[in-house]
């Protein structure tokens, strides 16, 4: 009796593999970045994971999780997210971004070849919203995100981890004609949190975005255009960001440059500027 129930769950257990989806992609980029005269060479490997199902009854669930290897060190996996959704709800759990990061259109900006964001965005790094962590536990997240027609709404909380508060985050895209609106709303205290509006439009055969952060009293603000040029893109912005403490802002600009290779690679030259500090940096990145 105990072998036929072993076998039993053995076929149980197959079968249940031979119906989930399991897929492995990646990315990775060698490239020099200069900041105050110090430069340095610099290079990552991501591995991604992603699982996904739906059980009988039409719900769909997954899990994700991300090893990271930067430069020397030794690869680190970083805490695991899990989701369960209907097709209009879903509910998000573990090492994921709170609402803002979901919902709040912060991402697509891509500057250098190290696609960097957070530093030119209009709120600086003064507000503490929660990202996922490549290669740390992360702060436990619960996130419910509600798709309704072409809007998409997220509400998140969760508890604190490394140091990073994970406030009540509310945040919310959706279409106004031709342009794309994202806003939200952090409610840590002082700099950790505050407003968001991220607005981008087309003109043309460019993408024109003004970008606003309200926090602790002051307010910061970025213009950025796109626009194809040559073979490429340019990318470029400039505004007044939100300091550390969110009590005065500083002037930051920057311009990028980014050509594909095919086959996945891409070419990027970019400089930036925050508060006179100035990074260069040139590189390739690659998708897989």
């Amino acid at each position: 009796m105990k072998k036929i129930l072993l076998t039993t769950t053995a076929l149980t257990m197959l079968a249940g593999a031979a119906a989930a989806d399991i897929s492995l992609s990646g990315s990775g980029r060698i490239g020099i970045v200069s900041t105050g005269g110090a430069t340095n060479v610099t290079h990552r490997f991501r591995i991604n994971a992603n699982a996904s199902g739906e059980t009988d009854g039409g719900l769909t669930f997954g899990a994700y999780v991300r090893l990271n290897m930067n430069g020397g060190a030794v690869g680190a996996i970083g805490a695991p997210r899990l989701y369960i959704g209907n097709g209009m709800a879903t509910l998000t759990v573990g090492n994921a971004g709170g609402a803002i990061s979901q919902a709040g259109n912060i991402w697509g900006c891509g500057i250098g070849f190290t696609g960097s964001c957070a530093d030119m965005a209009a709120g600086g790094n003064a507000f503490n919203w929660v990202t996922h962590s490549s290669g740390a536990a992360g702060a436990s997240v619960v996130r419910l995100d509600f798709a309704l027609g072409s809007a998409n709404i997220s509400i998140s909380g969760g508890s604190a981890s490394g140091g990073a508060a994970n406030d009540t985050e509310i945040a919310a895209n959706f279409n106004m004609g031709t342009a794309s609106v994202g806003v939200g709303y952090d409610s840590g205290a002082g700099a950790a949190g505050g407003t968001l509006l991220n607005v981008s439009f087309g003109a043309g055969s460019a993408t024109i975005g003004g970008h606003i952060a309200m926090s602790n009293g002051t307010t910061g603000y970025m213009g950025t255009i796109k626009t194809a040029m040559g073979a490429g893109s340019l990318y470029a912005g400039f505004g007044n960001q939100l300091n550390g403490g969110a009590t005065a802002t500083q002037a930051a600009y920057f311009v990028s440059y980014k050509q594909p290779l095919g086959g996945g690679a891409n070419a990027s030259v970019s400089v930036r500027s925050v508060a006179g500090a100035v990074t260069t940096d040139a590189g390739i990145t690659f998708g897989f």
